[in-house]
């Protein structure tokens, strides 16, 4: 795995955050339009409560690489770490912000090292490159693609363990200003796969598309009409129109809408999400993926719960080619659910 996460805030609302990330603290929010050009952002309050939105992680992962743009709307009066990544709850590092703007990083409030550098009372891209470790332990931060601190050779160990299976983004409060730190374009990678997804990515965006058209397969039954597409349309999730299914083996696909012009840009991965519950008791799980030409590729059967969540797999490359994502082929793509 390189890619194993990357979120844009662009397809849920605040009500909806923990169909998405497993859990919050404090008072999280997601503006629909607060993000860049436009699309949306996580919002969390600095002031006198602690507010994080945490994601629990599929795997352990030694080294990790995490992507953000990140904007406060003035810089904190004290020290807030606005990135943690963690074992199992625990703090191993911390990425934050001091009050002069200078970059903090720290392992459980041991501060490790400090930037000269500075963040502004704006919008930037951060990164943090992190390798845990009691005593080749390393980290490098780049702002906007820059190297603006970085060590080897150091304790990033806080825990037992030499591993991170769970990030967090947010804020831990008692700032002494009212300020709201602002996230977008969110992802994290390892370096175990192939490049460019085992480094660092530079600055990203992520956006979202949606179902413009029924496709290939339409064997699920929709809730009401006969057009299957427009019933999983909606920008945010809802359990008022859909599609259902009782039979092992059926597949309904869609056609999606084309994202912003990617002539100049490098395609580092499709990401399906899907929001899906069964309405029942017994076991069901479900298929998702992606049908690229004549070519399917559908992950491994997710169970299923009777609580609405995102359901989601990442494809790195066209399962059509086994090459790097084309312009054409995601503008052609379709997306596949199978009942399983």
């Amino acid at each position: 795995m390189s890619l194993i996460f990357f979120d844009g805030f662009e397809t849920y609302a605040t009500a909806d955050i923990l169909k998405e990330w497993n859990s919050t603290t404090g008072p999280v929010a997601i503006s629909a339009t607060g993000g860049r050009r436009g699309g949306g952002a996580l919002l969390a309050p600095s002031s006198s409560s602690f507010g994080w939105a945490s994601k629990t992680l599929p795997a352990n992962y030694s080294t990790l690489i995490v992507g953000f743009s990140f904007s406060p709307s003035i810089l904190p009066s004290l020290t807030n770490f606005i990135l943690r990544l963690m074992d199992g709850g625990t703090q191993q590092l911390e990425l934050g912000v001091n009050p002069a703007g200078n970059v903090v990083v720290s392992r459980n409030g041991t501060v490790l090292g400090t930037s000269t550098a500075v963040l502004a009372a704006a919008e930037q891209y951060v990164e943090l490159k992190a390798t845990i470790h009691d005593t080749s332990g390393a980290f490098e931060v780049r702002l906007n693609g820059v190297n603006i601190l970085s060590a080897s050779n150091v304790d990033t160990k806080n825990t037992a363990n030499a591993f991170v299976n769970q990030v967090a983004l947010g804020v831990p409060g008692n700032t002494g200003l009212s300020s709201i730190f602002k996230y977008d374009d969110f992802y994290l990678l390892d370096t175990t796969g192939p490049a460019p997804n085992n480094d660092f990515l530079g600055d990203v965006r992520i956006d979202a598309v949606y179902p413009s058209a029924d496709g290939n397969y339409t064997d699920w039954t929709p809730s009401t009409g006969t057009s299957h597409y427009a019933l999983v349309d909606d920008p945010t999730p809802n359990t008022t129109d859909y599609n259902a299914s009782n039979v092992i083996g059926q597949k309904d696909s869609y056609v999606m809408g084309d994202p912003p012009s990617l002539a100049s840009q490098i395609i580092y991965g499709v990401r399906v999400k899907v929001a899906a519950l069964k309405d029942d008791a017994g076991s069901r799980s479900l298929k998702i993926g992606i049908r690229s030409g004549t070519t399917d590729s559908l992950g491994a059967a997710q169970a299923l719960s009777t609580s609405q969540i995102y359901y989601s797999n990442i494809h790195e490359v066209d399962p059509n080619t086994g090459a790097a994502w084309t312009p054409a082929a995601v503008n052609a793509m379709e997306v596949v659910i199978e009942s399983a």
